[in-house]
């Protein structure tokens, strides 16, 4: 183990692997229609991406088009994002349960009723809505569960998604439009430089883990979500991926990697990277885990901001 670390560190410090490294975006959450009505009735992520114009994947939950008020308007939104020619469309669960709590029951009723209006606009569009993602990426409290799930999804058309790299933006955009409501933009550009740091720390701990593990790097799975933060920092962090030479690629090109075959040896219904869940030995694994890049000041200003509340 002492001896898997070191290669580790000396990998992460140097961050450079021989072969191209590549990696699929993938945005949970969508539609964020608060965002949409504060940003008067436009998708400003959406715009951004279109002038990046790289393959994204998005993970619905249809119950966000109630959110507002303005049930109309939010459909309008989730077909500009179906339609768009660079998004891949997948289904997020209508109601963003979490399987583990809520039981199989509660939840294939929802996966099914969270296609129910995408589904009827692919239709017209000539995609599939072939892929499903977990909300809090929790397959299950058990091997059964998730065993019994992944029939369910396979019997209705569906491939569950993994991921290979998140970096806790759903914590960073809290801080982040804290700062900006309360009229602190240099505070609120701070959160965001450490979202893009720790964001690019993890792409480089995950490469060499996947290197020493594997031999190579994965095809990386970035997950992140429709959130005020990435309306205005993903494309800034795509940029610097691709200025380290990582190829933008499709989820679909991503999942062809032979890596996304591997056991999953987790059966619990903790949310963390697929990289972990192909290690068989839960010591290493929770040793990995902690060697994860942390950002401990956001920590601690998530809960200080916490305390406030």
């Amino acid at each position: 183990m002492r001896k898997l670390v070191f290669i580790l560190s000396v990998l992460f410090l140097s961050n450079a692997t021989a072969q191209q490294r590549s990696v699929s975006i993938t945005i949970d959450d969508v539609p964020n229609v608060h965002l949409y009505k504060e940003d008067g009735n436009v998708s400003v992520l959406q715009r951004r991406l279109d002038s990046l114009q790289v393959p994204v994947g998005i993970f619905i939950n249809e119950v966000n088009l109630k959110q507002t008020g303005d049930e109309k308007g939010n459909i309008q939104l989730l077909k500009s994002w179906i339609l768009k020619p660079y998004t891949t469309v997948g289904n997020h669960s209508y109601s963003h349960f979490n399987y583990g709590e809520v039981g199989a029951d509660v939840f294939e009723k929802d996966v099914l009723k969270g296609a129910g209006l995408t589904g009827k606009m692919l239709a017209k569009t000539g995609k599939a809505m072939r892929y499903f993602r977990f909300p809090f990426n929790a397959l299950g409290k058990d091997s059964a569960a998730h065993v019994h799930m992944e029939q369910f999804l396979q019997k209705h058309g569906y491939i569950s998604t993994p991921f290979t790299v998140e970096s806790e933006d759903w914590l960073y955009t809290q801080l982040y439009e804290h700062a900006l409501k309360n009229g602190k933009p240099a505070e609120a550009r701070q959160v965001a430089e450490r979202y893009v740091n720790r964001t690019l720390k993890a792409f480089a701990y995950f490469d060499s883990l996947s290197t020493v593990l594997h031999g190579r790097p994965v095809r990386q799975i970035y997950l992140c979500h429709d959130n005020r933060l990435n309306t205005d920092y993903l494309a800034v962090i795509v940029q610097k991926l691709k200025q380290q030479q990582y190829k933008m690629i499709s989820l679909e090109e991503a999942l062809e990697d032979p890596l996304y075959k591997s056991v999953d040896y987790y059966a619990g219904n903790a949310g963390f990277s697929w990289i972990y869940r192909w290690v068989q030995d839960p010591s290493e694994r929770k040793r990995l885990l902690r060697a994860e890049p942390e950002d401990a000041e956001t920590q601690r200003a998530f809960e200080a901001m916490g305390k406030l509340r």
